[in-house]
C-alpha cells in the first residue's frame, strides 16, 4: 500500500510538472476565445487550429513546443471536416474566462461514430487527460450522452488550452462545440423529442405494414417492413442513440451495425422495388442489373466482418447511392410506361435520393456539416416511408380493380366457352365418323408397315454383324499397338539396377496413350525422363514413338547428356520431322517433358523441363523445380530456344518425383474439381517417410478415392527414384 501511494504521488507530480512545462512553452500571441455567463453555445470548430499527423506518431509535448508551432494550421471552414482519412488530427484552441468567478461548461464533439478521442486540458499547473470514443464501452464516457461530452471548469480569469487528438476509421468530422450546461440540456430535450417522433413514426409504419402483410400475405410488405427497420437501425446507430440505449457494452457491434444495416437497406429496397414495380416481367434487362446490385450488397454484408470498416462503409455508401439513383430512373420509366402506382414511388424515392446524397456528400467532406445535412436522411426517409405506404395502398386498390375486371372477363370467357363447347360436340360427332374411316385406312397401312419393319430389321441385323466384326478388328489392332508401345517403354525393373528406391506408374486413359517415360544408363550416370505428348489414344501413341525415338537418338547417337541441350535439340528435330518449321504447316503437335541426368561421380542431378517440373525431398522439406514455360516441338515453340538446366546436389537420402498433368487434372470430389498440385503435394508430404512401394499404393488410393465413379480424364504417368542401386 505504501508503494502504491508513493507511486500515485509521483504520477501526480509528473502530470503537474508536464502541465507546467507545456504551459510555459505554448506559443505566445495565439488568439484566445472569451467565455462568460452569457455564452450559450459556441462553435469551436470554426475557431480552433488543426494539425494533420499522417503517421500518427506525434506527441503532445513536441506539438506544443516552439518547433511544433509551425505545424498548426488555421481552420478556414465553419466546421472541422476532412472526409475519410488514415491520418490522426490534432485540434487546439485557447479559452479564457472573462469573469471574476469560476464557470463550468460542457464541451461536445457532436459526431458519435468517432473511434478514439483524447482530450487534454492544459492549465497553468495541471494537465487533465480524458479518453473517449465509440471503441470504448458507452458507460466509460465522462457524460453518458449519445455524443461525446465532458465538463470544462475554468477558474476566475483563468486561461485554458484545449487540445484534442482524434483518430477514426469513419469520416473525419470533428463538430466541436462548447455549451452552457443549462442551455445544452434544454436544447437537447428538443432534439430528443424530434428523434423520438421520428423513431415513433418509423415504428408505427413497421407495425402497420407488418399487420397488412399478415393479412394479405403480400411478400412486398415484408420486404418493405425489413427495409424500414434496417433504415431505422442505421440512423439510430449513426446518431449514437442505439449505442446509448440498446448495446452500450458492445463496441464491436456498434461499429459493424452501420455497414450491416445500410446493406440491409440496399438489399431489401431492391427486392421491394423489383416486386412493387414488377420489374422482372416488364424490364428484364433492368432486373438483371438489380440482381447484380442485390448480390453485391449481400457480398459486402458478408465480407464486412473481415474487411476494414472504412472499406466496408465506403463501398456500401457508393452502392447505396447508385442503387437509389437506379431505382429512381426505373421508377420514372415505369411511370412513363403508364404504370400508375409508380407516381407515388417516384416522389418517395426522390425524397430518399436527396437525403442519401446529402448525407454521403457530407460524410466525404464535399458539403459542410449542419443540422440539415446531418438529419437529411431522417427527413427524406420519413417522407419516403409515408409516400411508399400510400403507394402500397394505391397498388392494392389497383390490384382489386384488376381482380374485378378479371372476374368479369372470366364470366365472358365462360359464356364463350359454353358456346364453343356446343360447337365442339357437333365437331366431335363429325370427327368420330372421320375416325372410323381413318381406322380402315390405318388398318391397311399397318399391314404394309409391319412388312416393311420386318425387312428393315433384317437389314439392321446384317449391318450390326458387320459393325461388330469391324469393332473386333479395331480392338485387336489397338491391343497389338499397346503391346508395341509397352515394348518401346523401358522395363520399370531396370530402375532397381540404378536406384535403391523407385516406382513407375504408367496408366493411359485408353488402350494406348500419349505419355511415355525413358530410363537409361549413360556415361556420367543415368538419365530419367517423363513426357506428355499431344492427344490421347492412337494419335498420342504415334507422338510417343516420334518423341522417344528422337530422345534416344540425341542421348545415345549424339552423346548429349545436358538436359537443357537435349530439349533444345528435340524441339528443332520434332518441328522438322512434322514439318512444323514452315509457314505451311498443317499440324501443331508436340510434348511437355522433364529430363533428369544423374551424375553420380559429381554427386549432382541436372534437370530441365518443358512445362513439366521436378519435386524432390531435402531433409524435412519438399521442394519444387518448375519447368520452362515453352513446350517442345509445337509451331509456337521458338526454333532456337535454349532450355535452361538446373543443378541440384544428389544424395542417397533424397527422393525425386516427376509426373504428367493427367495426375493433377483429374476431376473428382463432390464439386467435380481438379485433384490439383496442392493436394498431390499433401499426399507426398504425408507419406514421404514410408517406403517407396507404400507411397505408390497410398498415392494411387488417394487419386482413385478422389476420382470415385468418374472416368479418367487424361493419361497418367509418374516416376519416382532415389538412392544408389
Amino acid at each position: 500500500m505504501l508503494f502504491l501511494t508513493s507511486l500515485e504521488c509521483r504520477t501526480k507530480c509528473i502530470i503537474l510538472f508536464m502541465g507546467f512545462v507545456l504551459a510555459m512553452v505554448l506559443p505566445t500571441g495565439a488568439e484566445t476565445i472569451p467565455l462568460n455567463s452569457d455564452t450559450k453555445t459556441l462553435n469551436l470548430g470554426a475557431l480552433f487550429d488543426y494539425c494533420e499527423d499522417k503517421r500518427g506518431d506525434m506527441e503532445l509535448t513536441s506539438l506544443m513546443s516552439e518547433k511544433g508551432a509551425g505545424l498548426w494550421k488555421k481552420n478556414e471552414k465553419k466546421a472541422l471536416t476532412f472526409g475519410y482519412s488514415n491520418s490522426v488530427y490534432w485540434i487546439k484552441g485557447e479559452l479564457v474566462n472573462e469573469e471574476a468567478k469560476a464557470l463550468t461548461f460542457l464541451v461536445e464533439v457532436a459526431y458519435p461514430v468517432i473511434d478514439h478521442i483524447t482530450a487534454y486540458v492544459l492549465k497553468e499547473k495541471s494537465l487533465e487527460e480524458l479518453t473517449m470514443g465509440d471503441k470504448l464501452p458507452f458507460h466509460s464516457r465522462p457524460v453518458e450522452h449519445r455524443n461525446f461530452l465532458f465538463p470544462l471548469s475554468l477558474g476566475a480569469k483563468e486561461n485554458v488550452t484545449l487540445v484534442l487528438r482524434v483518430k477514426t476509421t469513419s469520416s473525419m468530422q470533428i463538430p466541436l462545440y462548447i455549451h452552457n450546461e443549462r442551455y445544452f440540456m434544454e436544447n437537447d430535450q428538443s432534439v430528443m423529442l424530434g428523434l423520438g417522433l421520428y423513431y415513433g413514426s418509423m415504428v408505427i409504419m413497421i407495425l402497420y405494414n407488418l399487420f397488412v402483410f399478415l393479412s394479405v400475405r403480400e411478400i412486398n410488405y415484408l420486404y418493405y417492413v425489413i427495409y424500414v427497420a434496417s433504415m431505422a437501425i442505421f440512423l439510430t446507430s449513426l446518431n449514437g442513440t442505439s449505442y446509448h440505449y440498446l448495446w452500450p457494452g458492445s463496441t464491436w457491434w456498434n461499429d459493424q451495425v452501420l455497414v450491416v444495416s445500410l446493406n440491409g437497406v440496399v438489399f431489401f429496397a431492391i427486392l421491394f422495388t423489383v416486386g412493387f414495380l414488377k420489374i422482372r416481367e416488364s424490364r428484364p434487362k433492368s432486373y438483371r442489373l438489380f440482381f447484380v446490385m442485390a448480390c453485391l450488397s449481400a457480398f459486402i454484408l458478408v465480407i464486412s466482418f473481415k474487411i476494414p470498416y472504412k472499406i466496408g462503409i465506403l463501398s456500401t455508401m457508393a452502392l447505396a447511392v447508385v442503387s437509389i439513383v437506379w431505382c429512381m430512373i426505373v421508377t420514372i420509366q415505369r411511370w412513363l410506361e403508364g404504370y400508375s402506382s409508380a407516381r407515388f414511388y417516384a416522389v418517395a424515392w426522390f425524397a430518399m435520393l436527396a437525403g442519401g446524397i446529402i448525407l454521403a456528400l457530407n460524410k466525404v467532406g464535399v458539403i459542410p456539416r449542419s443540422g440539415l445535412t446531418e438529419y437529411a436522411t431522417q427527413y427524406g426517409s420519413v417522407l419516403e416511408v409515408v409516400l411508399l405506404s400510400f403507394a402500397l395502398a394505391d397498388r392494392l386498390n389497383i390490384e382489386k380493380k384488376e381482380r374485378i375486371e378479371a372476374q368479369n372477363q372470366a364470366h365472358l370467357q365462360e359464356r364463350n366457352a359454353r358456346i364453343a363447347n356446343e360447337n365442339a360436340l357437333m365437331n366431335e360427332r363429325k370427327a368420330r365418323e372421320a375416325r372410323e374411316q381413318a381406322f380402315e385406312v390405318q388398318k391397311k397401312a399397318k399391314e404394309t408397315l409391319e412388312q416393311k419393319v420386318e425387312e428393315r430389321t433384317h437389314e439392321l441385323n446384317e449391318t450390326l454383324d458387320i459393325v461388330k466384326e469391324a469393332n473386333s478388328q479395331i480392338l485387336s489392332s489397338l491391343r497389338y499397338a499397346r503391346m508395341i508401345q509397352l515394348a518401346m517403354l523401358p522395363q520399370a525393373e531396370r530402375l532397381s539396377e540404378y536406384f535403391a528406391r523407385h516406382f513407375v506408374w504408367w496408366q493411359p486413359r485408353d488402350i494406348v496413350g500419349g505419355d511415355f517415360y525413358y530410363i537409361d544408363a549413360i556415361e556420367p550416370g543415368h538419365i530419367v525422363a517423363v513426357a506428355d505428348c499431344t492427344g490421347h489414344g492412337v494419335p498420342g501413341a504415334f507422338m510417343t514413338l516420334i518423341a522417344s525415338s528422337e530422345l534416344k537418338r540425341i542421348v545415345r547417337g549424339d552423346g548429349c547428356y545436358d538436359p537443357g541441350e537435349i530439349l533444345t535439340r528435340m524441339n528443332r528435330r520434332i518441328r522438322k520431322t512434322l514439318k512444323q518449321d514452315t509457314s505451311t504447316a498443317i499440324s501443331d503437335d508436340g510434348l511437355d517433358i522433364g529430363i533428369c541426368v544423374i551424375r553420380k561421380q559429381d554427386g549432382v542431378l541436372e534437370f530441365a523441363g518443358a512445362r513439366l517440373g521436378l519435386v524432390y525431398t531435402l531433409g524435412e522439406a519438399m521442394l519444387t523445380v518448375h519447368g520452362d514455360r515453352n513446350s517442345v516441338g509445337y509451331v509456337s515453340s521458338p526454333a532456337d530456344y535454349a532450355y535452361p538446366s538446373h543443378r541440384i546436389p544428389f544424395s542417397n537420402d533424397m527422393t525425386f518425383y516427376m509426373f504428367t498433368d493427367g495426375v493433377t487434372d483429374q476431376l473428382g470430389g463432390e464439386k467435380a474439381r481438379r485433384f490439383g498440385t496442392r493436394r498431390l503435394m499433401e499426399v507426398l508430404e504425408k507419406n514421404r517417410a514410408l517406403s517407396i512401394d507404400i507411397q505408390y499404393e497410398r498415392l494411387k488410393a488417394a487419386l482413385d478415392g478422389y476420382r470415385g465413379d468418374r472416368d479418367q480424364m487424361d493419361d497418367m504417368t509418374m516416376v519416382a527414384f532415389g538412392g544408389n542401386g
